[in-house]
């Protein structure tokens, strides 16, 4: 044998070996599982990719909204009544478990209008919480909540997802959010226009009346402040009214039965400097399964989808009424309609459960309708419109990021994923 044919011999042989070498890498690449995902940031790229690939019906109408949508603005139509303490009853009556009030009532719109035009008959401080309340009573003793306004509607909130003060809209709108996606999980809420000085002023007791300022204006009128009585009020904040002494604030019904406060496994630390272990662990779930009932982790999962679409970030502790999670205190949403801050869905990716109720009914909203039938089911409400056009086109966007989020779950754990809990 020459040379020239021994480096031939050798070459094919060489040929030959990469050529079976490349087969066996290949074939171990498509049989290798796929690793998880390492971080939120190598999720958002994968959720970018979804989107752009959404299947048409993500993005269409629901021939089914409509349906829905006849049937919610019929019950939640304002509707005259004659006795405010009969629908103070019903109201009372009305929650079982975390279900705040039924699905459908003939009640519920007159039930609304009692809580926009029932009189204020005495007002206190409420001092627990961080943020300024106050316990205010209508009519027939009844009590309820009430919220003022601290920012205008186009105000963007700069910083963390959890800064700023309360958005006094944000409340209203969570109550008719939750209607829509059955999630009738929040307290009742309406918004109201109140007289700082004939409503809260004059129907305040002395506590009350200490936490208020009064400024002498032009013409022998007076300017009313109140500053309140909580974690963070102090004299140095107040919220004032116009020329009139008017405020806009929410009106929120007390829900009744016991309620017990949790602290939230997705918690934040509020430190910028320390980060949460579920901020870097994207298999943090996994011990969570074994420690909470999936019925409760599936509530959680609920709730952190209601509060992506809003962008309510400072959920940290959470309330359960018979052992099932409500939604209270939502009023820290809809700061900055320009930011979607996608870990507040760790709970969905991470676990990648969910109610086959709840996917189901996200789907019914399909196709920008969302927020089309919220704005419909708020034009009758004080404070309408409740949210500018930037923050509804972030809602949208944000259920377009669900979707891909459960679909990015899906190929991962297939139709198992949905539970009928």
């Amino acid at each position: 044998m020459n040379k020239r044919t021994v480096i031939i011999v050798v070459a094919l042989v060489s040929i030959l070996c990469l050529a079976v070498g490349g087969n066996l890498y290949f074939m171990y690449y498509l049989n290798a599982q796929e690793p998880p995902l390492s971080s939120t940031r190598a999720l958002e790229n994968v959720i970018r990719h979804k989107i752009r690939h959404l299947k048409p019906a993500y993005l269409n109408r629901n021939p089914r909204f409509f349906m829905y949508r006849n049937k919610l603005l019929k019950n939640y139509r304002p509707a005259t009544y004659e006795n405010a303490s009969v629908l103070w009853d019903i109201a009372n009556w009305w929650p079982h478990e975390n279900e705040i009030y039924p699905l459908y009532d003939s009640s519920m719109g007159q039930l609304l209008q009692t809580l926009r035009n029932e009189p204020i008959t005495k007002v206190n401080n409420l001092s627990r919480g961080t943020q300024l309340k106050l316990l205010v009573r209508l009519s027939n003793q009844q009590k309820v909540i009430f919220k003022p306004q601290w920012y205008p509607r186009d105000i963007v909130v700069e910083g963390p997802v959890y800064s700023g003060k309360d958005r006094h809209i944000a409340e209203v709108y969570a109550f008719y959010l939750g209607a829509v996606l059955d999630l009738r999980w929040t307290p009742i809420v309406v918004g109201r226009v109140v007289n700082l000085k004939t409503d809260i002023y004059d129907k305040g007791d002395s506590e009350l009346q200490n936490t208020m300022t009064i400024t002498p204006g032009d013409n022998e009128t007076e300017q009313y402040c109140l500053f309140g009585k909580c974690h963070y009020c102090n004299e140095e904040e107040t919220v004032c009214g116009d020329e009139n002494n008017n405020i806009e604030g929410v009106l929120i019904y007390i829900i009744p039965g016991q309620l017990a406060k949790r602290r939230s496994p997705w918690q934040r630390t509020y430190k910028e400097d320390k980060r949460a272990p579920w901020e870097d662990d994207m298999n943090y779930c996994k011990s969570l399964k074994g420690k909470m009932e999936t019925i409760r982790l599936l509530d959680l999962i609920d709730v952190a989808i209601f509060d992506y679409l809003i962008q309510n970030g400072d959920r940290h502790h959470y309330e359960t009424r018979e052992e099932r999670v409500v939604l209270i205190d939502n009023g820290k949403a809809f700061g900055n309609p320009h930011k979607d801050h996608l870990d507040i869905l760790a709970p969905l990716y991470q676990c990648c459960l969910l109610r086959a109720t709840t996917w189901e009914r996200l789907q019914v909203f399909s196709g920008g309708v969302l927020t089309e039938l919220v704005d419909r089911l708020t034009k009758n409400d004080a404070l309408y419109p409740l949210i500018t056009d930037k923050h509804k086109r972030g809602v949208e966007r944000r259920l377009l990021v669900i979707f891909a989020v459960v679909e990015y779950c899906m190929d991962r754990e297939g139709e198992k994923m949905f539970k009928n809990l």
